[in-house]
Parts: C-alpha cells; sequence; structure tokens
C-alpha cells in the first residue's frame, strides 16, 4: 500500500496548480497529467477521485482551503506504481486528515505542505502519528481501522464527544 508519492495540488490564478510533491521523483509529465486530472470539472469538496496517469494509479480528495477573498478548492493526492493498495484506507486517511486540520482551523496551505512529507512517512509505515502543536497530533492507525471499520461520521463524532470531556 505504500504509495510512491503524495501531492498537494490548488485551484491558482491561471488554472490547477502543484503546490509540492514529496518524494520527488514522479516525472514531471506524469505530474502534469495528475495535476489536470486530479480534480475533475464538476468536482467539489468532499469529493473523492481516482485515475490514472501513465504507469500510476492515483487518489485524490478534494477539499477547500481558507482564503482572503473567497475560499479556494485544493486535491490531496496519494499516487501508487499498481492497483495493489486499499481505497478505502486511503480515502478514510484523506478524510481524516483533512477533517481534523479544519476541526482546529489549520486546514492551510501552508500547513498541508509542512506535514505532507510526514503523511507520505505515515502512509508508508501505516501509522501516522504528527504532532502540530501542543494540542494537536493526528494520530491514525492502519490496522486499527481495519478492525474497527467505524463510520467515519460516527468516529467523529465520538472523537468530540471524548475531547469535550476532558
Amino acid at each position: 500500500m505504500k504509495p510512491i508519492s503524495l501531492c498537494l495540488v490548488q485551484m491558482g490564478k491561471n488554472g490547477l496548480e502543484l503546490v509540492k510533491v514529496h518524494p520527488k521523483g514522479v516525472p514531471e509529465s506524469t505530474l502534469n497529467q495528475i495535476v489536470l486530472k486530479s480534480m475533475p470539472m464538476s468536482s467539489k469538496e468532499g469529493d473523492f477521485s481516482s485515475s490514472t496517469a501513465d504507469r500510476c494509479i492515483f487518489e485524490s480528495y478534494i477539499f477547500s482551503l481558507p482564503g482572503t477573498d473567497r475560499r479556494n478548492i485544493a486535491s490531496l493526492i496519494a499516487i501508487f506504481d499498481g492497483p495493489d493498495y486499499k481505497r478505502e484506507d486511503i480515502r478514510k486517511f484523506f478524510l481524516f486528515t483533512i477533517t481534523e486540520l479544519k476541526k482546529n482551523q489549520i486546514d492551510n496551505i501552508e500547513m498541508i505542505t509542512k506535514i505532507l512529507p510526514h503523511l507520505y512517512e505515515g502512509l508508508s509505515k501505516k501509522k501516522v502519528k504528527i504532532k502540530i502543536s501542543s494540542i494537536v497530533t493526528l494520530d491514525f492507525d492502519f490496522t486499527s481501522e481495519a478492525k474497527d471499520e467505524k463510520d467515519p461520521g460516527q468516529a467523529f463524532t465520538e472523537s468530540m464527544q471524548n475531547d469535550l470531556w476532558k
């Protein structure tokens, strides 16, 4: 399930633009295809997208970012060299990550760019634990997620309840 890269794409002034890729190594022509396909024309916040580019398969999650004039749209992308990954795990992980960042009001392009290498490392190890601040820690374990199989909405509600009663 280890991705070959993670990417962050956003809507810029001139269209879709690649913000960051980690680690580097995916050919530029492939990245250009991924950037163009990562957000289909009718996509909106909360949508997932899957497609191929050259010999790669990728999963993307489309979400909104705060902006000065208006909210912007962006996409978090995992690139794989084959179909041997669990699509639902990737989608749950992306949804969890963006939901937690939004919940703590740190869902900005700078923060996502900063943690992208840590997200990649965590995906590779199937366990993500990123301490963002003294209050915020992203903690996601793919092995326990497979055992729990909870609805993401239910998991979010339970985490909110736990946070409120601490």
